[in-house]
């Protein structure tokens, strides 16, 4: 079961998302989660214990992670401002890997889980505590509300021009903060966008992709699986296609 809610309006340009699923099975689940230009802040309970609380990375690459059965996972999507003006961190160390934070990080320890609303409540006022007092820039601003209105259907060169900011300078930014370029994040977020295509059964590419091949082949760099795989068992290993939403 997955319930997901958005941010209050003054966090909107740092988090994309708040959400929860409870494996409500007796077994074990295991799922696939594939990137999708987000890093995030996770935790899983049962029993209203906390079993697990981590902070991820960008992730280049499938993930598999195993949720206990009676379990229940919480996350927070995080946008590219949100290492530099929220957490006042950067991630780039968290490439495609993971970091266990404590149980007093955002207040987890003393946290109602049966109410996902509250808990949301709770958890942005926790964020607004650590968030920086530094404005953001106009250029960098223009960057994210960018990159997440077009979601990767936009060139390098074309982000530039549009926020005047040059490409080396774009690069540079995004290396020092979250471990990966523009164009490899403009790849990322358009991968993302044709698993919501894939998920319909629509296999070919209809933008971002110069041909068939060409799509398959960034979808399987980016998932390990090819369009065909991932649409036959969404609703299997890939839950997470079943849960992505239009903007």
């Amino acid at each position: 079961m997955y319930q997901e809610i958005k941010p209050s309006k003054d966090l909107q340009d740092f988090v994309h998302s708040f959400w929860t699923h409870k494996n409500l099975s007796d077994k074990p689940e295991v799922m696939a989660i594939f990137p999708d230009s987000f890093f995030k802040i996770v935790f899983l309970i049962k029993d209203d214990q906390v079993l697990n609380h981590f902070m991820t990375g960008l992730w280049t690459e499938q993930k598999e992670f195993t949720f206990p059965p009676g379990s229940t996972s919480f996350g927070c999507r995080l946008k590219i401002l949100a290492p530099e003006f929220l957490i006042d961190h950067e991630i780039s160390s968290l490439l495609n890997s993971t970091k266990q934070l404590g149980l007093s990080y955002l207040g987890i320890q003393s946290s109602d889980f049966s109410d996902f609303s509250m808990l949301v409540s709770k958890w942005e006022a926790g964020l607004r505590k650590i968030k920086s007092s530094k404005a953001v820039p106009d250029h960098k601003l223009r960057l994210s509300q960018l990159l997440y209105k077009t979601n990767g259907s936009v060139s390098a060169s074309e982000v530039s021009k549009q926020i005047h900011w040059t490409n080396r300078q774009i690069n540079r930014y995004l290396n020092k903060y979250l471990g990966v370029s523009l164009k490899k994040y403009l790849n990322i977020q358009k991968c993302y966008e044709a698993y919501i295509h894939i998920r319909e059964g629509k296999l070919s590419p209809e933008k971002n992709y110069f041909d068939q091949a060409h799509f398959i082949r960034e979808v399987k760099k980016h998932t390990g699986e090819t369009p065909g795989s991932l649409h036959e068992h969404k609703n299997d290993r890939f839950i997470q296609l079943k849960n992505i939403r239009r903007e």
